[in-house]
């Protein structure tokens, strides 16, 4: 498991980092001044299915993979598996696999060979797109830390969050090993702003 921590600062100006947030997040308020809307496309999954004849409700996402297959370019796959069942990996129906990946051989999900006899493949030229508008806010970078924190951080701490709020900061510092305590406190804690400072958790 892979964990990525950023400290932001927000920006008033548009920069080269639109960051999405979630404008009723309570967590949040203090940087919500600074959002602004903003149109990104993203994948129409229930198009992606009913085009295939599958009905949306009866089917979930269970795994996405990005491979590179050429200078710069990357192929997205998408497995999904009904809705009812229970564990993805051991499935008891039939699982469908999209991708884009452009190559002169069939397609081969990296799945357990379980999945794989069970799948109906679809290779695909491109997604369907769907335009939604975001609230974004625009930042820079002021600080990053990869993994690092003690096991109780995750029962703590839920994965892709965010925050704007000193508090939350303090204590993955409290959650840190004390190796990296040190870089930690100069990346989050001293520069941090009351009014810009957010900090965005993925793993």
């Amino acid at each position: 498991m892979g964990l990525d921590i950023y400290h932001f600062h927000v920006n008033d100006d548009v920069t080269d980092i639109p960051v999405v947030i979630d404008v009723g997040q309570a967590q949040l308020q203090k940087i919500i001044p600074f959002s602004h809307k903003k149109k990104n496309q993203y994948i129409d999954f229930e198009r992606l299915l009913s085009d295939h004849g599958f009905s949306p409700q009866d089917f979930r996402q269970a795994r996405h993979e990005i491979e590179m297959w050429g200078r710069g370019k990357f192929a997205d796959s998408y497995y999904f598996c009904a809705t009812n069942e229970p564990d993805p990996m051991h499935p008891t129906g039939t699982g469908l696999y999209f991708t884009n990946k452009r190559s002169f051989f069939g397609p081969k999900p990296n799945l357990p060979p379980n999945v794989v006899k069970s799948l109906k493949t679809f290779k695909l030229k491109q997604y369907p797109m769907l335009d939604m508008l975001d609230d974004v806010v625009y930042v820079e970078q002021v600080g990053y830390q990869r993994n690092d924190v003690v096991d109780d951080f995750f029962q703590e701490f839920p994965p892709d969050w965010m925050f704007a709020e000193k508090s939350y900061a303090q204590r993955i510092f409290e959650l840190t090993i004390p190796e990296v305590q040190q870089a930690f406190r100069a990346n989050f804690l001293d520069n941090w702003d009351d009014q810009r400072s957010l900090v965005e958790i993925s793993w």
